[in-house]
């Protein structure tokens, strides 16, 4: 039913049409009353006709009514005359958002973040109330002359659906009253819904908050691009493209802040698991990226760009903007070198690990990578000309790979061995044990020299293999806990390697990059940093420091260093075993995985079916968790990029406060609770890794150090009865095993003694079981043993696991399998216990968690960053010269 001007409705005076769209017909009219002009949404005849539809839409407009927010437009009431049914609400002037992106040429980067960020504030607010919008896209934003924005018809796709029970066609299409409607045949309407839809609408699955996340992100990036993000001749073919089609990244202009970026990916994701969980952390970066947008457009103008050679379909060519790195120390920038960059994807299937390395001419990458959906890690072969990628042969569980100085044989480390592959054809041979490596380098000379275990000196061995030789001994009056990550310069009679150190020895001296001279043994230090050395053929030492990739003129005869460092790239990512990823070729090729100190992490709360139900910590590396056996504690090793070693702080479950336990200037890690969740257990690196200590989480006293050995201690676990801990140690021997101390006697007695990496241990809240990982089969699985070692040991997953935890009854034993499930066994008590099959609790790509005593909630930490492309950098050395 059409109403002419001047029709009454109650006491609204219809004054003109203003439009129409799948939910009814729009008026402007005047509220007779209170004398003020409101906006009237008549509803469709058909759906005014269904009562039971009507009595259900009253009930959520008058939740809806309950908006109140300067960015909202507000729902004034709702009337009924003559069987039409109409809503009367504030009437917003000005023009809509997809009038304006129609114009062409998007939205400036400036002015975008802050329609987006007034756009976040207005579902951070209906969010807080329980309401989701549904059907949030351009037309449903209206920017006023001065600037505020107004978001449209709040909740109105949940009003307008028909009954959730139903089966009728009408929900069919994901709850969209567009879609589901006559009016919207019209190819613009029914594209305008269906392009801004989440990948769970589009399934037709029940939706929440997340689903307006990924709406909000599409319409930032169609504003930014000004393109839209998904499209297709037909509403099918654009809802194949919201299922499946990447994200064209390269569409965001240059000025676009990094922060911005980082949360359209977050907004982005697929998989509302891993999508951004709360729309306020989106105002919060939004606000931080209005000021970054003019800093980096004004770096973009100082960096100019030379042509390169053609890339392989698999690489996309960006500018890059080196002086970015300047802004990132907060120093003035140097004038710009000519550099360009590149992103290097992997193939799909796959997930880029932490270690690669090129070939001295630049043209080929050998790189660790972890398959989606087995979690099998191997070596693959990249060429960097064609842009192709292959898996190489004889690599299962390959790390830390490097080249031979001919580029024709890759070293690599796997299953506790040292091994190489020589890419013309053949099996993979093994040269020697390595427990625990951290690196080597083939020499010219046809040796290797390598750190097998992250605990000891420096050896070698023949290329052939053989036994190891010691090359370095680590200085105990110096402090030093490790020497890895070894590299050969050129000619092979000297190498650098990291000589780390802990915090506390008796001279405190600092980590640092260390030339070794091979005929004299003669160490010299080069710079102080705690990361793996790189070393550029044309004379330059690169090392990573706060976030930083920087090089400084070396003279590898001389074994001295010279000038300034400067910043040639950031943010490069480094892990926890101080390894800069990053690798440099002979030639000048320069290639870094974009990111930050171990990973940045996302913590939350979620429920037994993977919903995140509440937020903890976000924006540190979170390694280790741990709830107390009350359930109102949480423990977490975290690491804040900038800020030192690692400290452990506790969140109070019931009031999600979270305060700091450790303030010493060393890292804490490894938590475990005592079993009165008064004290919590953990592992220092006070004088080395792996030093024992107790404290109370009350914050009173002083911590208790319990011990330590030559190999290190890190906790596990506590007994409930306080008598003795589950402890991790190192041994050159079997790698990585796990240990009985007695509290009492500080007794060490062996538990899971094997040649393999035992690991991740968890005890029975009863202390009769240990669950324990291992990869003794060839990758990890989850073991059960009994606590005395005699009365019976299982296995319990059969297509891989990691983490363990016990439910606070012990009648239940979760643990993570990939590609990204949670999964449970039920377990019967009893002097030979019984254990289900297992099955898949939940899926949610956790890197490491742990479960609520009643079993219904998981503190889980993922990666928030995400599968980045490795970058490519030609040219760096234009930084130097421009100093």
């Amino acid at each position: 039913m059409s109403l002419a001007s001047g029709t009454r409705l109650g006491p609204y005076e219809i004054v003109a049409a203003i439009g129409a769209g799948g939910m009814g017909e729009v008026l402007r009219a005047r509220d007779t009353k209170l004398g003020r002009e409101v906006a009237i949404k008549v509803l469709p005849a058909a759906f005014a006709q269904d009562a039971e539809r009507v009595a259900r839409f009253r009930r959520e407009a008058q939740i809806l009514a309950s908006l109140n927010h300067p960015n909202i437009a507000t729902i004034h009431g709702l009337e009924e005359s003559e069987g039409t049914l109409a809503l009367a609400m504030e009437l917003v002037e000005g023009e809509d958002l997809s009038q304006r992106l129609k114009r062409g040429g998007g939205v400036p980067v400036d002015e975008a973040i802050e329609i987006a960020r007034q756009v976040a504030e207005a579902l951070e607010e209906a969010h807080e109330k329980g309401i989701v919008h549904r059907d949030l896209k351009p037309a449903n934003v209206k920017v006023t002359a001065d600037g505020k924005v107004k978001v449209l018809d709040f909740g109105l796709a949940k009003a307008f659906a028909a009954d959730p029970m139903s089966t009728s066609g009408s929900h069919e299409l994901s709850q969209s009253p567009t879609l589901a409607t006559a009016a919207g045949t019209q190819a613009g309407v029914i594209l305008g819904t269906a392009a801004y839809m989440s990948p769970e609408q589009a399934r037709g699955k029940a939706v929440d908050r997340r689903a307006d996340i990924w709406a909000f992100g599409v319409v930032l990036f169609e504003m930014l691009s000004g393109q839209r993000l998904f499209g297709g001749e037909t509403v099918s073919d654009t809802l194949a493209a919201v299922l499946r089609e990447e994200v064209p990244w390269r569409r965001l202009p240059a000025a676009v802040p990094a922060q911005v970026r980082q949360l359209l990916g977050r907004c982005l994701e697929r998989d509302p698991k891993l999508r951004l969980q709360a729309i306020g952390e989106a105002r919060v970066a939004l606000a931080l990226g209005e000021g970054a947008a003019a800093r980096d457009a004004e770096a973009t103008a100082r960096v100019s760009w030379r042509g390169w050679r053609a890339w392989g379909p698999s690489l996309v060519a960006v500018v890059a903007l080196i002086a970015a790195a300047a802004a990132w120390l907060d120093r003035p920038a140097p004038e710009p070198a000519r550099v360009l960059q590149a992103s290097l994807a992997l193939p799909d299937d796959v997930t880029a690990g932490d270690s690669f390395a090129l070939t001295p001419d630049g043209r080929r990458l050998v790189i660790e990578v972890w398959a989606r959906k087995s979690g099998a890690r191997s070596l693959w072969l990249g060429d960097l000309e064609r842009g192709t990628f292959a898996p190489i042969e004889g690599t299962a569980a390959g790390e830390l790979p490097f080249w031979s100085p001919d580029g024709q044989h890759v070293g690599f480390f796997a299953a506790g061995k040292l091994k190489r592959v020589d890419l013309v054809g053949g099996a993979a041979r093994e040269l020697a044990d390595t427990p625990n490596p951290r690196g080597g380098t083939w020499g010219p000379d046809g040796r290797i020299v390598l750190a097998a275990s992250f605990r000891e000196g420096l050896s070698a061995v023949p290329a052939s293999g053989g036994r190891l030789e010691p090359l370095t001994t680590l200085d105990a009056a110096r402090g030093e806990k490790s020497h890895r990550f070894p590299l050969f310069l050129p000619g092979g009679r000297s190498l650098l390697f990291l000589a780390q150190s802990a915090e506390g020895g008796s001279r405190n001296d600092p980590s640092g990059i260390e030339l070794l001279d091979l005929a004299t043994g003669r160490r010299t230090r080069l710079v102080d940093a705690n990361c793996s050395p790189l070393y550029s053929a044309s004379g330059e030492l690169l090392f990573w420091r706060d976030g930083t990739l920087h090089a400084q003129r070396f003279d590898a005869a001389a074994g001295s260093v010279s000038g300034e460092p400067v910043a040639i790239a950031a943010a490069v990512a480094y892990n926890q075993n101080e390894q800069a990823l990053a690798a440099v070729s002979a030639d000048g090729t320069l290639v870094y995985r974009p990111g930050t100190y171990g990973m940045l992490s996302r913590l939350i709360w979620v429920d037994r079916t993977g919903l995140g139900v509440a937020g903890i910590r976000e924006g540190d590396t979170q390694a280790d968790l741990a709830v107390s056996p009350d359930g109102k504690l949480l423990a977490i090793s975290s690491h804040a990029p900038g800020q030192g070693g690692a400290d452990i702080w506790l969140q109070d479950v019931g009031r999600s406060a979270t305060t700091r336990l450790t303030f010493e200037a060393n890292s804490e890690s490894y938590p475990a609770w005592s079993g009165d969740s008064r004290h919590l257990y953990y592992a220092s690196d006070v004088r080395n890794d792996g030093v024992l200590f107790r404290r109370r989480v009350d914050g009173s006293g002083t911590p208790e150090e319990l011990g330590t050995t030559a190999a290190g201690l890190w906790p596990h676990a506590a007994s409930r009865d306080g008598k003795f801990l589950v402890v991790g140690t190192v041994s050159a021997q079997t790698g990585f095993d796990l240990m009985r101390f007695d509290l009492g006697s500080r007794k060490l007695t062996p538990l899971v003694n094997t040649p393999f990496t035992d690991n991740f241990a968890a005890l029975s809240p009863d202390d009769r079981l240990l669950a324990y990982t291992s990869d003794q089969s060839g990758r990890p699985e989850i073991y059960v043993q009994a606590i005395d070692g005699e009365s019976g040991r299982w296995q319990i997953s059969t297509d891989g696991g990691r983490r363990p935890r016990w439910r606070g009854d012990g009648r239940e034993l979760l643990f993570l399998a990939p590609p990204d499930r949670v999964m449970s066994v039920d377990v019967t008590p009893g002097a030979v216990p019984g254990f289900s099959t297992p099955r898949e609790l939940f899926r949610f790509p956790a890197e490491t968690f742990d479960v609520a005593p009643d079993g219904q909630r998981f503190a889980v930490s993922s990666i928030a960053e995400g599968n980045r492309p490795l970058v490519v950098v030609r040219d760096w050395r234009g930084r130097m010269d421009a100093r």
